[in-house]
């Protein structure tokens, strides 16, 4: 239940130490995602569905003795709607601009078509509801409610008074919004949650957590549990039960360091035993300055869908504990920065008792885009075409279509993580479910989609005039140091198989083997035109023993203008796309070569395309 556990909490400490910073970064409304967080609105007065009521709720001017059918006639107080057994299309209206102290109860309840609604009336700012010291601002203990454009802050805390620690009701009520098991299908959306213990925490199956800021969160707990000092809190969205999807929210300091551990907290939270956690989808949102992304503890869980979220937080992306079983994990296009902390992105870390091991069915990792100086995972998860920094500390072989490469944003320095035309994450990943990026544009433009979390909009969908000649070696039928167009480099045998079945379209394909190691390539010289933008496209087979193959463009002294790693291919041939700026060059020297890894180390090469675009 805890976000850091054990080992992982370490991290934390040497975070601070590292970096100096002590608090969550500033929550600042980021341009970089204008898909996602809360939309409040300033004015409006909501309207009943079919057969419900309206009840309006004035902190100043109400009174609880009123029908609360009007503004004129409003309740005053929260425990006046906690008395008040709502139905389906009935509407509870906070006054804007007003503070609410406490707690409100939302009993009764709505159907699929026809939601019990909490919302806002009137104009100004959102209704802020707050409760120091208690456990949440609402309890919303009934089916298909709607919580809409709300502000909750300081509350969502708990104390050790009972003397169990982190158990309990006082636990499982613990959120600004709490929903309870009998919350099914309820939905939070466009409201804000700033200094709360936890922002949403819900026992509800199929609820809907959607279009909301989290931000500069505390610790919940902090205290004994099971005999040692620990903390709980800090966190976004906790989730507690089956069907939950959670998208387009913004995630901003969901960190705190009041911690024993030095720092606690996180986005997003799966835990708890009381109910299995299944089918739950996280896509669409922003993370920035939170403690870790996404943490899995005292529960099963499989087919969770992790996808087009940015995470520029600290710790780990995902990490899973020994107390929990998960399996068919997906996680896809998500842009993952680790500036401040060197923590292993995908962890598993002991926490209470010995539990199963890491297995290849716990996760794929697919078209992600990674960017840390610490490693990949601690099991070598089924994972292909995401492209990875040079920093990223890669323990596990490069799988199909994995590349490594500086990810080329557009302004890393300011938190700006869509790629430019040049870097490598254009084109290079492999289909995806999802029909957005992050902002909300559609996948798939250009040759293919995009690695990471944003699809370059600007990429060309068509292939023009090709300068390579011959790149299909349907022309040269050998090749060595002084052929043309073709020509070897390094030491290991090189060659042009005839129509022998190999090639990825025509007859004819490049090829490159050796048995034992060194570095070999084939090379062509191409002229250019200055300070212009290419696209080389290059397909590549391989053996499955490569691990260190690179394609790309270098000046005619050998300096790199644009290039990536790449490991084995797949089964068939897999497409690489480089695109460069040719600087101040008018000639230019094409590469596709590898460094033999021993055993019988070969890659075919194929329909290599080089155009300005």
């Amino acid at each position: 239940m805890p976000s850091i556990r054990a080992g992982a909490a370490s991290l934390g400490v040497l975070a601070l130490l590292v970096t100096g910073i002590a608090v969550a970064p500033p929550a600042i409304a980021d341009p970089l995602s204008p898909a996602t967080g809360a939309r409040p609105s300033t004015s409006g007065n909501p309207t009943a569905g079919p057969g419900g009521v309206v009840y309006f709720v004035d902190a100043t001017g109400g009174n609880d003795s009123n029908a609360g059918t009007s503004p004129a006639a409003a309740w005053r107080t929260l425990a006046k709607v906690s008395s008040q057994t709502l139905a389906p299309g009935d509407v509870v209206a906070f006054e804007r601009g007003d503070t609410f102290t406490g707690s409100a109860t939302i009993s009764g309840g709505g159907t699929s078509t026809n939601p019990v609604t909490v919302t806002a009336y009137g104009s100004g700012a959102q209704p802020l509801l707050t409760n120091p010291g208690g456990w949440n601002m609402l309890l919303v203990d009934a089916p298909y409610v709607a919580v809409e454009d709300l502000s909750f802050t300081n509350g969502a805390v708990f104390d050790n008074a009972d003397g169990v620690g982190i158990r309990g009701p006082k636990y499982e009520r613990s959120g600004a919004v709490a929903i309870t098991g009998n919350g099914t299908g309820v939905l939070v959306q466009d409201s804000t949650f700033t200094d709360v213990g936890v922002g949403v925490k819900t026992y509800g199956a199929e609820s809907k957590v959607l279009h909301n800021t989290f931000q500069n969160l505390r610790i919940a707990y902090r205290g004994p549990d099971s005999g040692i000092q620990t903390s709980y809190g800090a966190i976004g969205v906790s989730v507690n039960n089956s069907g939950v999807e959670l998208a387009y929210n913004d995630f901003l300091g969901c960190r705190s360091t009041n911690s024993p551990y030095g720092a606690d907290g996180g986005a997003v939270e799966i835990e708890g035993f009381l109910y299995s956690k299944d089918d739950i989808t996280i896509h669409h949102n922003y993370s920035r300055g939170s403690q870790g992304f996404l943490e899995v503890t005292e529960t099963t869980t499989s087919d969770v869908t992790v996808s087009e979220n940015v995470s520029d937080d600290y710790q780990q992306f995902i990490a899973w504990n020994t107390t929990t079983t998960p399996s068919g994990y997906v996680v896809q296009n998500n842009t993952v920065i680790r500036s401040l902390d060197s923590a292993t992105l995908f962890d598993w870390y002991y926490y209470r008792e010995a539990g199963p091991s890491p297995s290849a069915s716990w996760a794929t990792i697919q078209n992600n885009v990674f960017q840390t100086s610490g490693k990949f995972g601690v099991f070598n998860f089924p994972h292909d075409h995401n492209l990875f920094a040079p920093s990223v500390r890669l323990n596990y072989a490069l799988g199909a279509g994995d590349i490594i490469a500086p990810p080329a944003f557009v302004d890393a320095a300011a938190r700006d993580y869509r790629p430019v035309q040049t870097s490598p994450a254009v084109d290079n990943g492999t289909t995806t479910p999802s029909a957005t990026d992050l902002a909300g544009n559609p996948r798939g433009v250009g040759l293919g989609t995009d690695m990471g979390a944003h699809e370059l909009q600007a990429s060309p969908s068509t292939l023009g005039i090709d300068l390579v000649t011959d790149g299909g070696f349907e022309t040269q039928t050998a090749i060595s140091a002084g052929t043309t167009p073709w020509w070897s480099q390094g030491g290991l045998t090189y060659g042009v198989d005839v129509n022998a079945g190999k090639a990825h379209s025509g007859l004819d394909n490049g090829w490159i083997a050796t048995s034992g190691t060194g570095w070999g390539a084939l090379r062509q010289t191409v002229a250019v035109s200055p300070n212009t933008t290419y696209r080389l496209i290059v397909w590549v087979r391989s053996s499955g023993n490569v691990n260190n193959a690179w394609v790309g463009a270098k000046t005619t002294t050998e300096t790199v203008i644009g290039e990536l790693r790449h490991g084995q291919a797949a089964a068939g041939y897999t497409r690489y796309v480089v695109s460069f700026n040719s600087g101040a060059n008018t000639t230019i020297r094409l590469h596709a070569g590898l460094y033999g890894a021993g055993g019988g180390t070969w890659e075919q090469i194929d329909d290599v395309w080089l155009q300005q675009l």
